[in-house]
């Protein structure tokens, strides 16, 4: 599974880090199941898929939010959807 999260290029953008840190602790079982990247809304993956705004979190191609903070249990449900396709 191949999951981007886009965040801003400043340091202090408090929901880009809460977006990173969600989708860590909830990968984290998964290990080496998941290629997971933090990139910035400046770089060629933030263009092929759209994003213009920060945090945005890609999985497997697909945008599943953008602008916005998803809470855990949502994350989760489109991570097993994802897991369960394979």
């Amino acid at each position: 599974m191949k999951i981007y999260v886009f965040g801003s290029l400043k340091p202090d953008c408090n929901n880009c880090r809460a977006a990173e840190k969600l989708v860590e602790e909830v990968i984290a079982p998964w290990g080496a199941e998941v290629d997971y990247q933090k990139v910035t809304i400046n770089s060629a993956e933030a263009k092929q898929y759209g994003v213009m705004v920060t945090p945005s979190i890609v999985v497997n191609g697909k945008l599943i939010t953008h602008g916005a903070v998803p809470d855990a249990a949502q994350l989760r449900s489109v991570l097993e959807a994802e897991r369960a396709r394979r």
